[in-house]
């Protein structure tokens, strides 16, 4: 017989370990699901269909916010030892209580809808989402509409993002080979895939087709402009006079358009240039009808658009051009007090170097909206328009010379052959003798004198 230590483990020890057993949860859980088989020590029957099952109250209340809340909110059930459970079937309790005894579930598609009733109706959470996971492995060119109505019946986030992220790299393949397939595709799905940065398959054009084709079937036209607006143009306008905020850049070594930096609200009836390595946008009308007078710029290097001083008054249908580092503003019109619109004949000019708007001394000799606007030699061709007094399309070409600090000028050019709005003009240098048959069909400008 061993002698008596002299010391008791106690007076032996000196740490402090936590020590884990790595089977005890597994070795417990099991034990309770043998309970549950058996029939031992169960304080609870549930009823579904015409089955039942004992459980335990302490296990179901762990797993669920809905046996929680039956069993420890004093509700009637939390005394029973039978609880009848509405709108869950008899197959979707026994996987729900084998999950919840296990951890773990057979999946298949002969049960996976009464599993989904049984996880949602009991928020077993963590049995959604397993459905999910197994949900996103079988979706296929087959299922996809199917699987995004389940992930919405259900509120299956996960499940909804890869149906998403699935028909934004299949959408082409759809609307070439399946277009009426296409057309079905729920609005809230169509939208956010639009919405998508990894839409890429088609080209803005093709969508945007696409987009008024599913307006056009089942005269969808309520959602026009929720969904055109994520169809991504050079800002302005779309065929159906959506504004959009959209920006792409044109990279003419690659001949490819990419999509930089979008306005931060939609504008159209703007006017732009380029200067100092920069673009500049000024002005414009929102897509709720608000006349602008903002300047913003957008560096190419790092993506960003920038605001600077706003301009002296808000103009649409303007132009816009750059000088020895001066922006000029020409015509447009603005709203008066009436909410009707007028000409803009007052000239502003911009320092970029100190940020700073000035109204100039000179003036446009008529007003002019909707014009296209040129410049060569330090003068600027503001070139036919509209003219909201006729409400009709102007043949002018208004000259600032402005070659001259102090003795700037504005004076009237040769008229065009015709009358037209809406143009885009730009200088070409093209000496005589390359055009040999070019007739002159106007006379030399003459000029109006200083203003």
């Amino acid at each position: 017989m061993p002698s008596e230590p002299s010391l008791s483990c106690r007076e032996m020890l000196t740490g402090q370990r936590l020590c884990q057993s790595k089977s005890h949860q597994d070795t417990v859980l099991s034990a309770l699901n043998q309970q549950r088989t058996d029939g031992l020590l169960c304080d609870v029957t549930l009823v579904a269909g015409e089955q039942k099952f004992h459980a335990h109250k302490a296990v179901l209340a762990a797993c669920s916010d809905y046996f929680r809340a039956m069993f420890s909110l004093c509700m009637v059930e939390s005394e029973a030892d039978e609880v009848t459970l509405q709108g869950v079937t008899s197959t979707g309790l026994k996987h729900a209580l084998d999950f919840a005894y296990t951890g773990q579930i057979l999946l298949e598609p002969a049960v996976i809808q009464d599993v989904l009733s049984a996880g949602s109706h009991l928020q077993l959470l963590e049995l959604l989402s397993l459905c999910s996971h197994y949900l996103i492995q079988e979706l296929s060119s087959m299922n996809y509409l199917e699987l995004y109505r389940v992930a919405d019946l259900f509120h299956l986030p996960s499940l909804e993002d890869a149906v998403v992220g699935f028909l934004v790299e299949h959408l082409s393949e759809l609307s070439q080979n399946r277009q009426d397939e296409a057309l079905q595709l729920p609005y809230r799905l169509l939208r956010e895939v639009l919405k998508s940065d990894r839409l890429t398959s088609l080209s803005e054009e093709e969508i945007w087709k696409l987009v008024v084709l599913w307006l056009e079937h089942d005269c969808r036209y309520q959602y026009t402009e929720d969904l055109l607006q994520h169809v991504r143009y050079v800002g302005g306008r779309n065929e159906l006079r959506q504004v959009l905020p959209s920006v792409e850049r044109y990279c003419p070594k690659k001949n490819k358009w990419m999509f930089v930096q979008p306005f931060d609200r939609s504008l159209s009836c703007h006017a732009g240039c380029v200067a100092d390595n920069l673009l500049w946008v000024s002005g414009g009308v929102t897509n709720t009808a608000q006349y602008q007078n903002r300047l913003m710029v957008y560096d190419p290097d790092q993506d960003q658009w920038l605001a600077r001083s706003p301009m002296l008054q808000r103009r649409v249908y303007h132009v816009m051009a750059a000088v020895r580092r001066q922006l000029y503003v020409l015509g447009g019109n603005d709203l008066d007090y009436n909410n009707d619109r007028i000409l803009v004949r007052h000239i502003d000019s911009y320092n970029m170097d100190l940020d700073q708007w000035t109204r100039c001394s000179f003036s446009l000799l008529t007003g002019q909206n909707e014009s296209g606007v040129a410049v060569h030699d330090d003068r600027i061709y503001v070139v036919g328009g509209y003219s909201i007094w006729t409400n009709e399309p102007l043949a002018c070409i208004q000259v600032l010379d402005l070659s001259t600090e102090g003795k700037e000028e504005v004076f009237y050019g040769p008229t065009l052959p015709f009358a037209s709005n809406g143009i885009a003009t730009c200088f070409l240098p093209a000496p005589y003798f390359t055009c040999p048959n070019l007739q002159t069909l106007q006379v030399p400008h003459h000029r109006i004198g200083a203003v």
